[in-house]
């Protein structure tokens, strides 16, 4: 039954066995034709594929900050983040949003935050460094995905003039402690877009070996 396991448009297919069994026992291919709409009515409903992966959505338009800017860096109005996320693309029911928050623009190991559907995020970040002396410089980007797909491409606040640094403006001294991922991501953190994950499970980590 290799073929009535092919898909098309990430839908299940009844393939050329299914007219077959029809013509043999017409309750048969009717039960059948009716669990094949179902099995793709719910893959649908879950925003994931009755076969393989749905494609992933279109990349964020942009993303608002509220704050101040100067020439590249943003100045929040106190120690809360507040962002919203500009997605005018087509989407499905189910589309998730992350973003992510890192002190190096590159994003080496950034912290995510899922805030599901939503398209606005507010989030406490310190001003100031452990030392209480320096500013904190923060970057943020954000992603769309379904659960049965892949992340889409991060879009980065500042886009492709550059990425914009944030800064907050208030008293408290803090550094953010290292991220430790998302999804069937790395635990080390250093895995950033990939929001609900690229792979289907990730194993446990393995004990350290000693040297």
């Amino acid at each position: 039954m290799a073929n009535a396991q092919q898909g098309l448009n990430q839908e299940l297919q009844g393939g050329r066995e299914l007219p077959y069994l029809s013509m043999r026992d017409s309750y048969l291919g009717s039960i059948l034709q009716r669990i094949i709409a179902a099995v793709n009515q719910t893959a649908k409903n879950a925003a994931v594929s009755s076969v393989g992966k749905v494609p992933p959505p279109n990349p964020v338009d942009s993303i608002n900050v509220l704050g101040t800017q100067s020439g590249n860096t943003v100045t929040c109005p106190g120690e809360i983040l507040h962002f919203t996320l500009t997605h005018n693309q087509a989407v499905s029911r189910g589309v998730q949003y992350v973003s992510e928050v890192d002190t190096d623009p590159s994003f080496p190991q950034p912290h995510i935050i899922d805030h599901g559907c939503s398209r606005s995020g507010f989030l406490t970040l310190p001003t100031l460094t452990g030392a209480g002396n320096t500013k904190n410089t923060y970057y943020l980007r954000s992603y769309a995905q379904y659960h049965g797909s892949d992340p889409c491409k991060p879009t980065v606040f500042g886009g492709l003039g550059g990425a914009l640094q944030i800064q907050m403006n208030g008293t408290n001294v803090g550094v953010p402690l290292p991220s430790t991922g998302s999804g069937t991501a790395s635990p080390t953190g250093q895995q950033g877009g990939h929001g609900l994950g690229i792979v289907l499970d990730r194993p446990a980590p393995g004990p350290k070996r000693s040297v």
